[in-house]
């Protein structure tokens, strides 16, 4: 039994099981300390076996392939949207290698995101296709894909609750927990400008730990901060949850923030006008918000009456042995 595990992006690196009987290969997509190594010493997760130093898909897909053919896996793993994930499937394709897909199912249904392309390539070259809840395995029949469909929950959920309790802090609901990646908000400077602007005309206080990709677009177009909007340094997983924890409101466009402030129960505006989690819309949990992102800041409220329960990583576990 060969099940290679193929990461390559914060996303997942959390959602990795560090009891299944795998081996990892790191794409080298995210290789800043915070954003990559740090993760694996948070979680006490293995170390991978390979790490191919790639910068682009196109390297991921022809390292990999390399590395399959030497190596013959029984079975490709891939997480999410990522173009780690992406890389994954294609080389696992080519190579006539079975693919399974934990996230399977997900939709936004805007193709104008990077990650929707990806999560729909991915289904459709999937052998094993892992969905975290109904809804998207019910996405999934309308596109035709009706064998080794299976329900299992969220590894995030296992992830996140390694980490619980949480300690409440001194700030405790004193701010707003803000994350920004995006690229339909942060790659043009005008829209997120005029994010800064909307949050800059609210009365809160905001922690804004600083992904890589928005602050290249900031210093690249010299845009100003508010001064509501404290900027810090990428967070450690434990310490976001943490930060997510101790938050009045989040307010992210972030797939995997917008899961954990929903699990806690803390109200959530997603800057998006769409998102692959509708259960957190339906539930009340949260709201999107594109124009008027001032407005919903300042009057949503939840309506989540009690917490959401999600599978545990056992359950994949089980499927993937199946299979191998």
């Amino acid at each position: 039994m060969k099940i290679f595990t193929i990461v390559g992006a914060r996303p997942n690196f959390i959602k990795i099981d560090p009891e299944l009987k795998q081996t990892l290969v790191h794409t080298g997509q995210h290789y800043d300390y915070r954003m990559s190594q740090l993760f694996f010493k948070e979680r006490k997760l293995p170390k991978p076996k390979w790490n191919l130093e790639c910068r682009t898909v196109g390297q991921m897909i022809d390292r990999l392939k390399k590395l399959f053919e030497k190596e013959k896996p029984s079975l490709v793993l891939v997480f999410g949207d990522t173009n780690s994930g992406l890389a994954g499937a294609l080389a696992a394709a080519y190579s006539g290698i079975p693919l399974a897909h934990i996230e399977a199912g997900l939709r936004s249904y805007n193709r104008t995101m990077p990650e929707e392309i990806n999560r729909v390539t991915i289904d459709h070259l999937s052998t094993i296709l892992l969905c975290p809840n109904n809804t998207a395995a019910l996405n999934l029949l309308r596109e035709g894909i009706k064998e080794n469909v299976h329900i299992v929950g969220d590894p995030s959920f296992d992830a996140m609750n390694d980490f619980m309790p949480i300690k409440r802090a001194k700030n405790y609901q004193q701010y707003i927990f803000l994350t920004l990646h995006r690229n339909i908000n942060v790659d043009d400077p005008e829209r997120l400008k005029y994010i800064f602007e909307q949050l800059g005309q609210t009365k809160e206080k905001y922690i804004f730990p600083l992904h890589p990709r928005t602050k290249k677009t900031i210093d690249r177009n010299k845009l100003s901060i508010p001064e509501n909007i404290k900027v810090t340094i990428p967070s450690s997983y434990k310490q976001t949850l943490a930060l997510i924890s101790n938050a009045k409101m989040v307010v992210t466009d972030s797939g995997g923030i917008q899961r954990e402030a929903y699990w806690m129960g803390i109200p959530l505006v997603i800057i998006r006008k769409e998102t692959e989690w509708i259960e957190i819309i339906i539930s009340g949990s949260g709201t999107l918000a594109w124009g008027d992102i001032k407005s919903a800041i300042e009057t949503f409220k939840s309506k989540q009456v009690s917490p959401p329960s999600f599978g545990v990583n056992t359950k994949i576990r089980e499927v993937l042995y199946r299979y191998v």
